[in-house]
This record gives structure tokens, C-alpha cells and sequence, in this order.
């Protein structure tokens, strides 16, 4: 097996990492990450860390390695695979700002319905954004037209049965 990755603090990141591990409002996953390389620096096993923390060794290993390589920005979140966000900063702003607002008069509460309606108003309004004057109604691109006709339900479709369910045979 390899040695573990030596960790070297100067005075000013021990005290970061200090101050973020006795945090009462700091994240619970940067509190931990923060012990870890407090717990490396004073040269501690990944085996002692991982027992004193209640970690895997993997995890002690991991964030161990992170932070020789990339320092204080090493103990951040990777970036996550997948779709990119569908709205901006904006839009939830004015989502939470709807939201944490008295509704129009005749509402008691908001609604969905109500919150995006406000919200795309109120984006429209101030910044320009095109739109729809009301997305819950019918636009003339999806006016609606003669429906299809279905085909007829014919006896002969069921079958022999006629929608009679017919006994099981048993074996004799």
C-alpha cells in the first residue's frame, strides 16, 4: 500500500479551516472535510481519521488528496453532470419574491398557477421578456381544431367471446 498524501497547512488556512470546523452554521460536509485536513496536517493515518470521525477511509483519502492538490478550493463540490438549470438567477429571485408576498385581493393563498403568472409579468414588465399575456389560455398555435374521429368499436373486435369472459378449461 501507498503512504498517505502528506498535508502542509500555512497560518492562514489553518485558521480558515479552523473557524470553519468549529462553525455552528457552516455546512455539515464542509465542517467535515475541514476536520479531515485539520486531522491530516497534525499527521494522523487516514485509519485514526477515518475512526475518529466515524468516516470511511475512502472519504478520508479522497478529500485528503483534494486538498494537496487543489488547496482550500479542493474541499468545494465538484461540478455536477446533467441538464443545465432551465431558469436563472432572475426567475428565482422573482419566484421567492412572489412567493413571500400577499397575493393579488381576490386570492387568499398562491397558487401555481398564480405565482407564475406574477412572476412572468413581472419579468415581462421589467426586463422586456417576451411571453405569452396568459399561459394558461390557448394561443393560435395550438387553437383547437376538429378532433379526429375514432374508429368504431365493432363486435367483431371482441372477439368470439362478445365480451363474455368464458370459463377456464381444467385439465381432466
Amino acid at each position: 500500500m501507498g503512504e498517505a498524501v502528506v498535508v502542509e497547512l500555512d497560518e492562514t488556512v489553518r485558521e480558515r479551516l479552523i473557524r470553519t470546523a468549529t462553525s455552528l452554521k457552516a455546512q455539515v460536509r464542509a465542517v467535515l472535510r475541514a476536520r479531515i485536513v485539520l486531522a491530516a496536517a497534525a499527521g494522523l493515518s487516514n485509519g485514526a481519521i477515518s475512526r475518529d470521525l466515524a468516516v470511511s477511509v475512502n472519504m478520508v483519502r479522497k478529500w485528503r488528496g483534494r486538498f494537496a492538490a487543489s488547496g482550500l478550493k479542493g474541499l468545494k463540490d465538484a461540478a455536477r453532470s446533467g441538464r443545465p438549470k432551465t431558469y436563472g438567477h432572475l426567475v428565482r429571485v422573482a419566484v421567492v419574491a412572489a412567493a413571500t408576498s400577499s397575493p393579488p385581493h381576490p386570492e387568499a393563498t398562491w397558487s401555481h398557477r398564480t405565482i407564475a403568472a406574477q412572476v412572468a409579468h413581472r419579468l415581462r414588465h421589467r426586463f422586456g421578456f417576451p411571453g405569452r399575456p396568459d399561459p394558461g389560455r390557448p394561443g393560435p398555435q395550438t387553437a383547437p381544431g376538429p378532433r379526429p374521429a375514432h374508429p368504431p368499436r365493432h363486435p367483431s373486435f371482441l372477439g368470439p367471446c362478445r365480451g363474455r369472459v368464458r370459463p377456464v378449461p381444467r385439465p381432466t
